[in-house]
């Protein structure tokens, strides 16, 4: 047969002579078609008679792993293996830990940092509140060092209920708790920790709806608790998953072969936990007087706690008194269907990942050509590429920035340099205008025409990092943008801008304005009388005074932004007196030609909370309020591609503390880095019309 095979094969290769011929196409390697093994573990004992895993069981099962050659995959080896980018062993797991409470840093972290295993650890809004017995941002961090990805479980792990409730409520109701538990929770962990790219479903409940929403916010995977192996054709917003228990469901897990077998690979598990016995690697987390650990740990699980919150909880905050009257926890999960399943319009096995239609994405250059109409001037457009509008028909969105960093965790003040060149790009795929202020000025005060979508650019203060992380960005898409500078922090003095940065910008398409001398708050002002001469000192310094010693260093300052929005009417008279014709405050709104060009309205876009672009930009109002939070999303990676520097920090964040040892003794509440972000109350969707 073989000796057949070879000449057939000769008779069909062309002869050596045939120089001519057409090269053989080069046969592409085929991806092996396996199966993975999804473990998902729910929540670990610490204590004998305590529910849950048990650092004895755990070990076992992880060396039976590694023992019988099975190979666990990080998180971004599955998620290309699943999109056939990529093949992985035969036999493969995926490691997952959906209750981010302390039991899993002291349990299973040990023994997964020991074998050197990639895992997956799914936060929610707990986790970033920094308080309470749960994993806190410096823990997860260290298990991301250890070799973890960390995903989401949502922001308050809501009831299926809720789910159901905010379905049945209407499209607006829908939208703000996918906002909340998946658009809000994805982007405060990748504030944390760089990315976040896969959703663990509360409690198993998944709908279609939730489905589309992870598509929309970047989500690339989504698993449930039905079990089942995983295949390239398994949906990846439904993915299987064994829900490990116990050592049955753990061998029926990693059973790749008859399920005769499960009773067999169960005798070499159980064979391998008796030889470990009780010596188990663990964290000593507990310490004696330490009473919110002892409760926490005594066998209060906080499944349990969820399982009764009323629907829309806010952010759970566990304290001693609570965790005392708590139920005993809840022994069986729920399965991945809706509570009420005959009800349900669509039954989850038919569910399939989202087909989103792509927006249509602009092949204009969102700027114009620029030049200056005096030689000292401001720069203005001298032609468009998108069409012009009637004046009252234009609408333009003036956003607002600070400080930009890869490298420190997002915070109201300091935005991601990566997201805000994600943000640049979405800019330009969606066709809206970036003008400058000298065109601003003439359309708001009836001297031109501009587009119908537009989007004036301001970046206040004058951090370095304006000149280091935003400038490149904007100098390659061509943006123009204005500088708002207080002057008491000028000149390159420890984080501010020196004026050859700042000229330097200025000659690339920047304009320079006023945000007063010293940057005061409105306390200040109000703790003076109008009227009094201490008063007048003030205005003089924080008005006429700045702007005169930005036009001697610049050579130009024609507008004003009030420090935190704070104005008076001495303020614009003022202004006014001094030549200034437009002053820009923080009330979010679309600019139109009635607006006041002394209380120009802005979005400041905050680094911790991503909606706040996305309705500076949606110029379709309700209804396109979707679809601009998916185009956003589509843009990231042509952002990457165009202007790759911008992400290549993304992975390096603020130090939090290396060392992982344990709680101090008679810590209440650990304290953590004052300059991690701090997530702010998430206000539940109000419905309007609740199910009957």
């Amino acid at each position: 047969m073989g000796v057949l095979l070879l000449a057939l094969l000769c008779c069909s290769l062309p002869s050596m002579a045939q120089e001519d011929a057409a090269p053989a196409a080069v046969e592409q390697p085929s991806i092996t078609p396996v199966q993975v093994a999804v473990l998902g573990y729910g929540g670990f004992a610490s204590g004998v008679g305590m529910p849950g895993i048990t650092a004895t069981t755990f070990l076992a099962q992880m060396t039976y792993l590694k023992e019988q050659g099975i190979t666990p995959v990080s998180l971004n080896q599955f998620i290309r293996w699943h999109r056939g980018e990529e093949s992985l062993p035969e036999r493969s797991v995926l490691i997952t830990l959906d209750e981010a409470d302390i039991s899993t840093y002291a349990v299973a972290y040990p023994v997964l940092k020991e074998y050197g295993f990639p895992f997956v650890v799914f936060a929610d809004g707990r986790n970033l509140q920094q308080k309470g017995a749960v994993l806190s941002p410096a823990r997860l961090n260290a298990m991301r060092r250890a070799g973890a990805s960390i995903g989401s479980c949502s922001m308050t792990r809501p009831q299926a209920c809720d789910w159901v409730f905010a379905s049945e409520s209407g499209p607006e109701a829908s939208f703000k708790l996918a906002e909340r538990e998946l658009g809000v929770s994805a982007q405060r962990i990748t504030a944390y920790f760089g990315s976040c790219e896969a959703f663990s479903y509360p409690r198993g409940y998944a709908n279609a709806d939730m489905m589309e929403n992870l598509a929309i916010y970047g989500y690339r995977v989504a698993f449930g608790r039905r079990e089942g192996k995983v295949l390239h054709s398994t949906p990846a917003y439904m993915l299987n998953r064994y829900m490990v228990r116990d050592m049955e469901a753990f061998a029926r897990a990693v059973n790749f072969g008859a399920p005769e077998q499960d009773s067999a690979i169960l005798q070499q598990v159980r064979s391998v936990a008796d030889r470990h016995g009780s010596e188990s690697p663990t964290v000593e987390i507990v310490s004696p007087g330490n009473g919110l650990m002892d409760a926490v740990m005594s066998g209060v699980n906080t499944a349990a706690v969820d399982a009764v919150q009323p629907p829309l909880p806010p952010v759970v905050e566990l304290d001693p008194t609570s965790l005392a009257s708590a139920p005993q926890p809840v022994q069986e999960e729920p399965e991945m269907i809706p509570v009420q399943e005959e009800e349900a319009e669509t039954p989850v096995a038919d569910l399939k990942d989202p087909v989103l239609q792509p927006r249509p994405v602009s092949q204009l250059p969102a700027a114009g050509a620029l030049e200056k109409r005096e030689c000292n001037g401001d720069w203005v457009t001298r032609e468009f590429s998108q069409p012009l509008v009637p004046r009252e028909q234009t609408r333009v969105a003036v956003l607002g920035y600070h400080d930009f960093s890869n490298t420190r965790p997002a915070t109201e003040m300091c935005l991601r340099t990566a997201e805000f060149c994600q943000q640049m790009q979405y800019i330009q795929d969606a066709g809206i205008a970036v003008i400058t202020m000298q065109d601003f000025r003439e359309w708001l005060l009836g001297e031109r025409c501009l587009p119908e979508r537009c989007v004036l650019i301001t970046i206040d203060d004058g951090w370095i990092n304006v000149h280091t992380e935003a400038f490149p960005i904007l100098k390659a898409y061509k943006y123009p943008f204005t500088l708002y500078l207080y002057t008491d922090f000028l000149g390159g003095k420890g984080l501010s801008m020196a004026h050859e940065q700042i000229r330097e910008m200025m000659s690339c398409g920047a304009t320079v304005g006023s945000h007063s001398a010293s940057h005061p708050y409105p306390s200040k002002w109000k703790a003076l009388a109008p009227d009094s001469p201490e008063y007048a000192e003030l205005l003089q310094k924080e008005i006429p005074d700045s702007i005169s010693n930005l036009r001697n260093l610049f050579g130009v300052c024609s507008t004003f932004c009030y420090p935190g929005g704070y104005h008076t009417p001495q303020m614009q008279d003022s202004l006014r007196a001094h030549g200034v014709e437009m002053a820009f405050t923080v009330i979010e709104k679309k600019v139109t030609t009635q607006t006041n060009p002394l209380l120009v309205n802005r979005y400041m876009v905050f680094g911790n909370d991503p909606r706040i672009f996305r309705r500076a930009v949606n110029f379709d109002d309700v209804a396109g309020v979707k679809p601009t939070a998916q185009g956003i999303t589509e843009a990231r990676e042509r952002a990457r591609a165009f202007f790759p520097k911008a992400f290549e920090k993304l992975g390096t964040l603020i130090s939090l503390p290396e060392d992982d040892a344990p709680l101090p003794p008679a810590v209440m509440t650990p304290q953590q880095p004052s300059a991690a972000p701090v997530l702010e109350d998430i206000p539940a969707p109000e419905y309007t019309q609740l199910p009957q």
